[in-house]
């Protein structure tokens, strides 16, 4: 397309239209009464007297919060949903689930330190000491990591409007502060696209370990194991690949150790 105008305005078009998709979590005024519903059996399991009563409780509201789980699109949302339910299987003494669903909550609530603060509990009360490294694009691109997918989408967005107003207003107004805002805002915009391709077809699948399970050779119980300990449920490892139908995951752990484990015991983050 040779007319820089009307390629910015197709890429605003076609975001827009993506970001519909992936933000429209279909909130309804059902799932808003669920959503307090929910919220009034986890205050009643804080406040419960006994422990049957409080696990009655935070059971009810985990069915609750699960159900909205399963029936809005909640990967695109701000995350309070995932966090409510890690809240839920922690106050139950599900730390594994309770660690998966703090990481998903991180993944759209990532500068939420009450969401680090829980996770960083819960992995305490597994025994697990996490190694978080960062790689060589979220050194470059920090902002990756500091702002979730549906963020840099309205980031993206935003830096291409701009863009736009700006190149169609230098068209008519030749003025040279204008094609440098139009400039600065087009790499701005393309940075931002590059960050969501990442995130979407090149970044590292993760899961969390939710039953502690051996590493085996390949995929099939009756392989060696790679090591002689088990890989602990609740830590978060690399998904490489999926095999038979999902029956068997090849992962790398944070210590660097490479195998195949059932895919009963890991869920993606």
């Amino acid at each position: 397309m040779r007319n820089p105008l009307s390629a910015l305005f197709w890429l605003i078009v076609l975001g827009g239209v993506f970001h519909y998709f992936l933000t429209a979590t279909g909130v309804t005024n059902q799932s808003r009464e669920d959503m307090r519903k929910a919220y009034v059996e986890y205050v009643r399991g804080e406040t419960a007297q006994t422990v049957g009563e409080r696990t009655e409780a935070f059971n009810k509201a985990l069915e609750l919060y699960k159900n909205l789980e399963e029936r809005y699109q909640v990967e695109f949302s701000d995350g309070k949903l995932f966090f409510n339910i890690a809240n839920s299987y922690f106050q139950l003494g599900e730390y594994p689930w309770a660690t998966l669903y703090y990481n998903r909550a991180l993944k759209l609530r990532p500068r939420d330190e009450k969401v680090q603060h829980n996770l960083k509990i819960t992995h305490e009360k597994l025994g697990i000491d996490p190694k978080e490294e960062r790689s060589v694009f979220d050194k470059l691109f920090f902002f990756y990591s500091n702002y979730s997918f549906p963020e840099r989408m309205q980031w993206f967005m935003a830096f291409s409007l701009v863009a736009l107003i700006f190149t169609s207003t230098f068209i008519w107004d030749r003025k040279i502060w204008m094609k440098k805002v139009a400039g600065a805002t087009t790499v701005l915009a393309g940075v931002m696209l590059l960050t969501l391709g990442y995130s979407h077809y090149i970044a590292p699948i993760e899961g969390v370990i939710i039953r502690s399970t051996a590493l085996y050779r390949d995929a099939g119980l009756q392989y060696a194991k790679v090591i002689d300990e088990p890989v602990l449920s609740g830590k978060k490892v690399e998904v490489l690949d999926v095999l038979k139908s999902g029956k068997w995951l090849k992962i790398t752990t944070p210590d660097g150790h490479l195998g195949y484990i059932p895919g009963d015991a890991i869920r993606i983050i």
